[in-house]
């Protein structure tokens, strides 16, 4: 039971790296295809790692405004990316 965790963990966070390495690759090409693969990449992470969490709470409150245009428009967003928008809010206990 435990090693089943641990190995879907594991590849939750492999594929989750490897999501945001391709997403910064192909960020230039003219589709936003790699915005698109860098927050599912990040959702990923948030939900495995703690201390991605943090980092992304730390820079959205270092950028304020942008965390306010991110929390007007998740209403919008898919679930993955709604989800990803809340965990890291951090006005947000």
């Amino acid at each position: 039971m435990a090693f089943d965790l641990m190995v879907k963990r594991s590849f939750k966070v492999f594929l989750g790296v490897i999501l945001v390495i391709v997403g910064i690759i192909v960020t230039p090409l003219p589709i936003p295809t790699g915005l698109l693969m860098i927050i599912l990449g990040l959702s990923l992470l948030v939900t495995t790692v703690p201390q991605i969490r943090q980092w992304l709470k730390r820079q959205r409150k270092h950028y304020r405004e942008t965390s306010g245009k991110l929390n007007a428009v998740k209403d919008k967003l898919p679930a993955f990316a709604r989800k990803l928008i809340e965990d890291t809010d951090p006005e947000r206990p």
